[in-house]
């Protein structure tokens, strides 16, 4: 992924579409699973719909939310291992929290 992607919703599609543009200006489509704040920055996890050079269909990255010079936003690619590592537990324990939230409905 570049390291920074314009996201684009995909007109008269699932909202939880969108797509990102690779490397190369391809449109790859992921599916939005969660948006997360931690430290007074934005965050976004989405899941891969297609293949990709870096990324397979299922598997799931993790992209900071910047804005652009016209207030759009723009994914960046989270470049420091510390901050990556910190939102990802973040989302493990969304995730986990959202499990167990769902599990309780279904008894």
């Amino acid at each position: 992924m570049k390291d920074q992607d314009r996201r684009e919703e995909l007109p008269g599609e699932d909202d939880h579409l969108v797509t990102l543009q690779d490397e190369n200006g391809n449109d790859v489509a992921f599916e939005h699973l969660m948006t997360i704040e931690h430290k007074g920055a934005s965050y976004i996890l989405l899941e891969a719909q297609q293949d990709m050079e870096d990324c397979l269909q299922g598997e799931s990255i993790i992209l900071k939310i910047e804005r652009d010079e016209n207030g759009d936003d723009l994914y960046a690619t989270i470049e420091d291992e510390d901050e990556y590592q910190e939102v990802f537990r973040r989302c493990m324990a969304a995730i986990e929290e959202q499990d167990a939230e769902d599990g309780e409905d279904h008894e």
